[in-house]
């Protein structure tokens, strides 16, 4: 590429951003500041997810159990009569249990973590709040801030 070519499309990419208000990443227009923030998530939008984990969880326990005693009884009658299928059956059933508890577990964790995090935000905002609304407040100096940076 020339160098006359990258000014040129310098120019164009200035000029761009200048009517289209914001720059583009990727296809995508981004405008920023302001209310567009994309990460910004409400306590009760976390407690809603979380209670959803926890329904996933539940359900889970139950529906993806269901079939347990059935299959465990097959294959005990199936290795009784002497079918290698039985020792199968029963295998495929342990391992299906291994994987079932593995998702519980990944169910429990998400509500936990969702929990947790709403709580420590919650309790960040009071904290930082309290901080700046107290008359005599000591505020943090730009050295402590410029810490927590790092």
């Amino acid at each position: 590429m020339a160098w006359e070519e990258w000014e040129q499309l310098k120019g164009e990419a200035a000029a761009s951003s200048s009517t289209s208000g914001g720059m583009r990443l990727n296809q995508h227009a981004y405008q920023g500041g302001g209310d567009g923030a994309d990460l910004k998530v409400q306590h009760q939008q976390l407690r809603a997810l979380g209670a959803l984990a926890d329904d996933l969880r539940q359900r889970l326990q139950v529906d993806g159990d269901h079939a347990r005693p059935a299959t465990f009884s097959a294959g005990t009658s199936l290795s009784n009569d002497g079918l290698d299928s039985g020792h199968q059956v029963l295998r495929l059933a342990e391992v299906w249990s291994t994987k079932l508890h593995v998702l519980l577990d990944a169910c429990s964790h998400i509500r936990n973590h969702l929990s947790f995090t709403s709580a420590q935000h919650a309790g960040d905002d009071e904290a930082a709040g309290a901080g700046v609304g107290a008359s005599g407040a000591d505020l943090l100096s730009v050295s402590k801030i410029s810490d927590y940076m790092k």
